[in-house]
Order: C-alpha cells, then structure tokens, then sequence
C-alpha cells in the first residue's frame, strides 16, 4: 500500500488513543480514504499519527501479523517519535498550523494534549462521550457510537467514498489496494469481536465485517477464510512470552485523571495472573513491579485485567490496587458499586489481597466476561469521583 501523498497538499493529523490494533488500523484506513476519496473541495492530507514512541511498536505483534497483508511494516507508521522534539515543537509544529481528526477515542490523550487539543476539528469513536469534541464538525465526521471495533465505524463512513474509488477506472492497482485495505480493516474487527460472536457485536461492526470481506472474496475467492484469519491475528497477539512484565503491562495501557488529582491506569493483558506471577518469579516480584509500575506515572489506582483461554474456557481476571488515600476509598466504592455488577468474587484464597491502610488491594474473577476495558473503565472512574466526594 502507497502511504506517500504529494506534499503540496493541505494536512489534517489523524491520532489515536492508544497503540491498540484497532487503533492503529483505524487511523490508518481513515487517513487512506479520507485523503485519496475525500469529497472535500480542497485537496487534503490525511496524515495517520501513531500516539506511541517508535520502539513501542514491537509492544504489538498482532499489528505486524495484520499489517504484513498490507503490504506495510511497523516502521512504515508515523509515531510521536517522527515529531520534533517537545523542547521544539511549538516552533516547528505550531499549533495554528495543524488540525486533528480523533480515531478510537473522543478526547485528546497524551503528550500532544496539552499542546493540540484546541485544534481538534472532528472523531471516529465508540467510547464513552467525553465532550471535548466541536460539536459542530464541518466537513469532517463527529461519530461517537457504541460498536465493539472502531474500525467498523471508520467502515461505515467511508463506505460511499470507498465504492467509489474502487471503481475508478483511473486508480491504478485497484485491487491490490482493495485487498490491503481490507485486510487492514477486518483485522481489528474480527479480533474486538472474537469473530462476529461476542455480545458487544453490533449490526454494524457485522455489515463493516460483511462489507470488506466482500471485497476481499471478490478479488482472492476461496483463498480467503475470515475465520483462519481471525485465528492467525489472535495468535500473534497472544504471543507475548518474550516481553519483559514492564512491556506487558505497557503493551495494552490506558490512563485517566480524575477528581482533579486520582489518576487511574488499566493494563489489558491477554494472559491470566498466573501467568503473570510465574513471569515476575513470584508474587512479591509481581507486586514490586507493579508498585514500580504505579509509581513511575504517579498512579492512585493500578489495575490489570486479563483474559485467558485455559482449557477452552474464556475467563476474565481484574486486580487493582489502591496506593493512596484517595485511592483506597475509590476502589472500596467500586467494589461495593460494581462488585455485584460484574460478578466479582475473591481470586483463589484471596492470597494478592492487601488490607493495608492506605495501599488497599484486590484480585477478583470476573464472572462478568463481556464486560472489558470499555464497560469497566467508566465504573472505576465513577467510583473516583464518588469516592472523592465522601460518598462511601
């Protein structure tokens, strides 16, 4: 896939939240669409910004599995380490001069935020509305909907602009172009759906997923199997036995300030706590890694919630710990709010809990298994904010 755009064209930064495969993916099909079939009047370049540093890239490697399909590479992606530096960049990159398209998240996160978040013109999202969007876009989408993939979304609104560059008899190499996007949009999809059958599936994500597997169908036949597919990307993302803990728990990391102060992070790790401990070599080494983990980004809450495939069976696991005050009675709230809620109950003997003052810890199953990142998030957050307001 030809990712390179004559440079006499107006640019728009596409950014995405994390560096999760939907994320990436996301920005990269939507700035493909958006800057080769765009209906705009003015010619403009869709640049695809990855928020992660380049050597995080190899943190992802399902991104390798699905990008390889595509033709592409990680190192063919643009990250915040193709930036100037910060000391430089409001000169270099000033903010009046450039324009940002949010994928896979609604409000500006990061280290870009603080500099670029006024110049935030439009998003593709199915989280939770955090109103830091224009409501009035313009030209560009303002799409906040709840699906189980972004990707199906970005799908879903380009999928005019996408027929209608496939069948420009003037683009040279159609198909071959059809096919990788194609794969780069399915991957995600079928990955945050478990293949069309988890219970966040919604119509959507299912015609996205019927829509460019169309396409792929169309131009390999039976070379293509959605379902073979699904189980090579899911291997990739699986394999994670080389990382370092400090990686794993980096791998799949999302944070939140609430309350003013209480900053929240959430590691997602696609093996359980066993295998987490016998990483670590034991679990105090866990818990010293952890509590270095927290204290590097001066977190109130730290927690980890894994997925696991053992003997057949999907099992979610969820640990937090609390490391301050202010900490410990969040994560009391959300034990007595959401406990019921998710099904929570204590994890093995209830050896990983802490019932210290002010560093309060617990390690649950999670009976709840449709409920991930997305549905708990919001629940540790309300309980920050109800915790904080002495409502226990």
């Amino acid at each position: 896939m030809n990712l390179q755009v004559s440079s006499n064209l107006s640019c728009k930064n596409l950014t995405n939240s994390t560096f999760d495969l939907d994320s990436l993916c996301s920005a990269v099909v939507l700035a493909y669409l958006r800057t080769y079939a765009s209906s705009s009047e003015s010619n403009t370049l869709y640049i695809p910004l990855s928020n992660l540093s380049r050597g995080d890239l190899s943190l992802r490697p399902e991104l390798a599995s699905v990008l390889s399909h595509a033709n592409l590479k990680p190192s063919d992606l643009i990250t915040l380490s193709d930036l100037p530096p910060k000391p430089r960049r409001l000169v270099e990159l000033p903010p009046e001069k450039t324009r940002w398209l949010l994928v896979d998240h609604n409000a500006m996160q990061g280290g870009i935020k603080d500099l670029y978040s006024k110049r935030v013109i439009g998003c593709i999202d199915h989280h939770e509305e955090e109103n830091k969007v224009p409501q009035d876009c313009g030209e560009e989408p303002r799409v906040i909907r709840k699906t189980g993939s972004c990707s199906s979304l970005v799908v879903d609104y380009c999928k005019e602009a996408w027929d209608a560059l496939s069948a420009n008899p003037k683009m040279k190499e159609t198909t071959a172009w059809d096919v990788e996007l194609s794969f780069l949009a399915l991957g995600p999809i079928v990955v945050d759906t478990t293949n069309l059958t988890n219970t966040f599936v919604t119509p959507i994500d299912i015609e996205a997923a019927e829509y460019v597997e169309s396409l792929l169908k169309d131009k390999l036949g039976n070379k293509f199997n959605r379902e073979e597919y699904f189980k090579e990307v899911v291997a990739a993302k699986e394999d994670i036995g080389g990382l370092s803990l400090p990686d794993i728990l980096r791998k799949d990391y999302k944070q939140w300030t609430e309350a003013g102060t209480v900053n929240l992070g959430i590691s997602s790790v696609v093996k359980d706590v066993a295998f987490l401990i016998e990483k670590a070599g034991s679990r105090e080494k866990l818990f010293v890694a952890l509590k270095e983990f927290a204290t590097e980004r001066d977190l109130s809450i730290v927690s980890i919630m894994t997925t696991s495939h053992n003997e057949g069976q999907f099992k979610r696991e969820l640990l937090a710990w609390a490391m301050n005050d202010k900490g410990v009675k969040a994560v009391k709230k959300f034990e007595e709010d959401s406990g019921e809620q998710l099904r929570l109950r204590t994890w093995g003997d209830g050896s990983l809990n802490s019932d210290h003052e002010k560093q309060w810890r617990r390690c649950w199953w999670q009976d709840r298994i449709d409920n991930s990142r997305k549905q708990v998030a919001p629940l540790m957050r309300n309980a920050i904010l109800n915790g904080s307001s002495g409502r226990l």
